[in-house]
């Protein structure tokens, strides 16, 4: 399992898998997240752009999508 986690700090960045892990453990059970982007900065150490830019990687796979400003939702998966 550590081995899987070095690999994916290596090709996402470490700050990136941070916000995915962050936003993981904060889904529902419907995969809905409710969360500001100032918040997780303030959360995880992080600057605006990171997260953005993270949400941005997520969106253009097809597994994420802002519903609304603080309201966020993992799809497809």
């Amino acid at each position: 399992m550590e081995l899987e986690k070095e690999i994916y700090k290596a090709l996402l960045g470490e700050k990136k898998v941070e916000i995915i892990n962050l936003l993981c453990e904060l889904s529902d059970e419907n995969g809905f997240i409710m969360l500001k982007i100032s918040d997780i900065c303030e959360k995880l150490n992080v600057s605006k752009p990171t997260v953005i830019s993270t949400f941005k990687l997520l969106e253009e796979k097809k597994i994420f999508e802002r519903v609304k400003n603080g309201a966020y939702r993992f799809k497809n998966l």
